[in-house]
């Protein structure tokens, strides 16, 4: 079933890169509900983003890829059954933020950064960012007044190609590294990585001893595989719990 009661639900677009926007237009009327069921066709989607058909199958064909929908000739496009924020976090199609607020919290972040070595953690993770100058960033994600997730992203001064960039930086490197990098992200990889609080480990997540929690190693690529940031990401399973979609 498609809503259309009311104003279009994606608005209308412009300038370049249009094949992206329509994408995350897209995604985002999805997550929202504000398209339920299956998607409207094509062309209806044309008109509404005001951009070609062209266009549109690109981005319903990325949409397809990370398997936000199903598309069968004569049956139109299908949004999966899937298609939660809780599924979609780890792929960083939607951020941290929205998965907080699906699960009822009131969210707010807090976003700081410097520049200067990576830190042993870092170093650890990723051997190869060890002895690098890099834009350090940290970003804590609060529910209500708890502090739910903490990530550090470590992006190396060679791969920014503007220093001239918003105090504080975008929290998301993908938006980050499209205004500032010489690159941007285009894909990670992600190694989640099963912890237990201890008083030697780094971890800002407020836990008692011995308890669990989750850690994602996130190495972020290039559309040509070239690793150009990286991110530790602290997750408190009392808040949420990541889920991870894999097509057979």
């Amino acid at each position: 079933m498609v809503e259309s009661n009311g104003p279009a639900p994606v608005e209308r677009l412009a300038n370049a890169k249009l094949a992206d926007r329509a994408r995350s237009a897209v995604l985002e009327a999805i997550v929202s509900k504000q398209f339920v069921g299956r998607l409207p066709p094509e062309e209806e989607l044309a008109t509404m983003l005001d951009v070609s058909r062209t266009t549109i199958r690109s981005a319903l064909q990325s949409l397809e890829q990370d398997g936000i929908i199903t598309r069968k000739r004569a049956l139109g496009t299908t949004i999966n059954a899937h298609v939660r924020p809780s599924k979609l976090a780890l792929q960083r199609l939607v951020g941290f933020d929205r998965l907080l607020r699906e699960e009822g919290y009131d969210v707010h972040t807090q976003v700081s950064w410097q520049w200067g070595p990576a830190p042993p953690v870092f170093a650890e993770a990723f051997p190869s960012l060890e002895g690098e100058d890099c834009l350090l960033t940290e970003k804590s994600y609060f529910a209500g007044k708890a502090l739910a997730i903490w990530i550090r992203d470590a992006i190396p001064r060679a791969q920014i190609r503007s220093e001239d960039f918003d105090d504080p930086p975008p929290a998301s490197l993908f938006e980050f590294t499209s205004a500032y990098g010489y690159k941007k992200v285009d894909h990670a990889v992600v190694d989640i990585v099963a912890m237990v609080k201890r008083a030697d480990n780094d971890t800002r997540l407020v836990l008692d001893v011995h308890e669990a929690f989750t850690r994602l190693h996130e190495t972020h690529y290039s559309n040509v595989g070239e690793a150009i940031a990286y991110s530790i990401a602290d997750v408190d399973s009392a808040f949420i719990n990541l889920q991870v979609f894999r097509r057979v």
